[in-house]
């Protein structure tokens, strides 16, 4: 025990001489990025108009075309955007060289929009906090239109094992993925007994989220299968799964 001790002390000290390293956050000017990426103006944000009585459905879609997620529901509007004012940066420096990096730190708001069966405005909310998020979206697509399933439903996805697409059927879900001896993986859609939200990840586009579908019983795949996609998918795929899924199915 003593040698051990007089042998970490220097340790120690050699590194605290060796490495040296700071880390801060800065305030930056004002940024808005629409759900592609592209740079907004905060003008492009006036939502003021959606308070004004008989506000049309048309109108909404043309007003905030560039933070519209190309969600398809004549009941539902889902616009989301993202902005940045602060900053942060760290470097690290030693005797073999120094590494750094500097980033914006980017915060994503999100905004529903209902509308009645006259296509007029009849709520309208702006969520900041994923998990309201979730709850108040599963609310609306259960008030609104069903899904047509009269044909299959092609998703674009991520996730799992190189996800690449998944197929939403009237009876089946099917997940193809590009690596794997099982590529296909069809399944019940009332096997899906769970759905539950992941947190988004800071390298991950803003515009997507990621999710994992969790199976009754052990698959191919296995229990489980993360899913990443865009706002449009996922809400296609939320809205399918409430449609098609268990009546006991877990959303969390």
């Amino acid at each position: 025990m003593k040698r051990t001790h007089f042998l970490v002390i220097p340790a120690l000290t050699l590194s605290v001489f060796l490495f040296s390293g700071c880390v801060g956050a800065t305030r930056l000017p004002m940024r808005t990025k629409g759900p592609a990426g592209e740079t907004l103006q905060r003008k492009q944000l006036d939502l003021g108009f959606l308070d004004a009585p008989g506000t049309q459905r048309q109108e909404v879609l043309s007003r905030l075309s560039v933070v519209d997620t190309a969600y398809s529901n004549p009941r539902l509007f889902w616009g989301r955007w993202s902005d940045s004012k602060w900053g942060y940066w760290w470097f690290v420096a030693a005797q073999t060289g120094g590494a750094g990096d500097a980033k914006r730190v980017w915060h994503v708001h999100n905004l529903l929009v209902s509308f009645d069966e006259n296509g007029a405005v009849r709520k309208k909310e702006v969520i900041d906090n994923d998990a309201s998020l979730w709850a108040e979206l599963h609310a609306q697509l259960m008030a609104g239109p069903p899904l047509d399933l009269s044909g299959p439903v092609p998703l674009v996805a991520s996730g799992y094992r190189n996800l690449t697409r998944i197929t939403l059927a009237k009876d089946s879900v099917e997940l193809e993925r590009s690596k794997g001896k099982a590529k296909v993986l069809r399944i019940s859609a009332l096997k899906v007994v769970r759905f539950s939200h992941g947190r988004p990840q800071p390298w991950m586009h803003p515009n997507t989220t990621c999710h994992t579908l969790h199976f009754e019983d052990k698959t191919e795949w296995g229990k489980s299968v993360l899913v990443c996609a865009d706002a449009a998918n996922v809400a296609t795929l939320f809205q399918y799964l409430q449609q098609a899924g268990s009546p006991t199915m877990r959303w969390d």
